[in-house]
């Protein structure tokens, strides 16, 4: 990584070596790729999302069979990794939100600053793909899964301080708002991370 005073930047040299891999032609460099990939991680926001196509291939007994959706995954990363990527430093002094979201495969977290003159800048994001017993939670519980795994993720920057929780899911507001109480008619698992919510000191809104 580059570091300077306005934050941290991809090392262009290192992009360039993953821009200039060829395709994978078997598992040992697909896994070589998604290494040298998943080593940027924070710049990129749902990251786990974006590589799923290739996760089938590191299965045990899988044969190799590299789709066009491999193709357009693999294009795309590297697209990505050649856009402007920069994340902006911590700073106590600023308003600090967590927005998390869930999908059908996987959860995915950014924590960033909102500056005085309104624009907004990514301090890291974070993602996961989900557990064969997680696929099959209910939506709810999976974009409450996003939340309790952001502030797990990004709890050195969370814990001690007030922040705000974005959520694009609206019955989370009642779940989660931290002075409304936990309903009782809330699953087990949803009232067991509205207790463990109540260690941090947030407002939650909704964001569509």
């Amino acid at each position: 990584f580059v570091i300077d005073k306005f934050g941290i930047h991809t090392s262009p040299s290192k992009i360039k070596a993953i821009v200039n891999m060829p395709k994978p032609t078997n598992v040992s460099q697909l896994r070589s790729f998604l290494g040298m990939v998943t080593h940027y991680a924070k710049f990129i926001p749902r990251l786990t999302d974006r590589l799923l196509p290739f996760y089938s291939l590191l299965k045990k007994d899988t044969s190799w069979q590299w789709t066009s959706t491999c193709d357009k995954a693999f294009k795309s990363i590297k697209r990505l990794l050649t856009s402007p990527l920069a994340l902006t430093h911590y700073d106590p002094s600023l308003p600090l939100i967590l927005a998390a979201d869930a999908s059908n495969a996987g959860v995915g977290a950014v924590i960033y600053h909102r500056f005085p003159d309104g624009t907004e800048k990514a301090i890291a994001h974070a993602s996961k793909t989900l557990t064969s017993t997680e696929t099959k939670y209910a939506q709810i519980e999976k974009e409450a899964l996003a939340i309790i795994y952001g502030v797990q993720k990004f709890d050195q920057f969370l814990r001690g301080r007030q922040f705000t929780l974005l959520t694009d899911h609206k019955p989370l507001l009642t779940i989660f708002g931290p002075k409304k109480g936990i309903p009782t008619t809330s699953a087990n698992r949803l009232q067991r991370w509205a207790i463990r919510l109540m260690g941090y000191t947030y407002k939650i809104e909704y964001c569509s």
